[in-house]
C-alpha cells in the first residue's frame, strides 16, 4: 500500500523541465578570456564576457544542445557531473574546450578552453563559471526559432 503512494509522490514531484528525460536550463556564465600573440607571447587582449545560454539536455541520449548552435554535443556523466568536450584540429584552428555541469541544483557550471589560430599568430585561453536554473521547454524552442531567423 505504501509503495504506490511513494511512487505517486515521486511522479508528482518531478520537475516539468525534466519531463521525458529532458532537462531544460538557462545558464549564466562569466568567462575570463586572454588573447596572446603566439610569436611574441604578449597579451593582446584580456577581458571578461558574460554569457547566457539555453540548454536542452537529453539524459537518455547523453546529448547537450545550446539553442543558439542547434546541434547536439555528446557528454559523459560521472557522479552526477556532465562533462562535454569539444575539440577542433585543422589547418586553421586547434581548440580544446571542456564544459562541466553539476546535475544537482543549483546546477553549477565550469568551462575552460584553449584555441590557437596559426594563420593569425593568436592563442586564446578562457576560463568560466556560473550557474543554471530550470526553464520550460518553450523557452528553448523560442530561442531556437530566433537563432534560425
Amino acid at each position: 500500500m505504501k509503495l504506490p503512494i511513494i511512487l505517486g509522490a515521486l511522479l508528482l514531484s518531478a520537475s516539468p523541465a525534466v519531463a521525458n528525460n529532458l532537462l531544460y536550463l538557462r545558464c549564466r556564465k562569466s568567462d575570463h578570456i586572454v588573447i596572446t600573440n603566439t610569436v611574441t607571447s604578449k597579451i593582446i587582449e584580456e577581458r571578461t564576457k558574460d554569457d547566457t545560454s539555453i540548454l536542452k539536455i537529453n539524459l537518455i541520449k547523453k546529448t547537450l544542445t545550446d539553442a543558439r548552435a542547434g546541434y547536439p554535443l555528446s557528454f559523459t556523466v560521472q557522479n552526477k557531473l556532465i562533462t562535454a568536450t569539444l575539440r577542433v584540429d585543422n589547418d586553421e584552428l586547434k581548440s580544446d574546450d571542456i564544459f562541466k555541469l553539476n546535475l544537482m541544483p543549483p546546477y553549477l557550471i565550469t568551462a575552460k578552453g584553449t584555441a590557437i589560430v596559426e594563420t593569425m599568430n593568436r592563442s586564446l585561453t578562457s576560463r568560466g563559471e556560473g550557474s543554471c536554473e530550470e526553464v520550460d521547454a518553450s523557452v528553448f524552442q523560442k530561442v531556437m526559432k530566433e537563432s534560425e531567423s
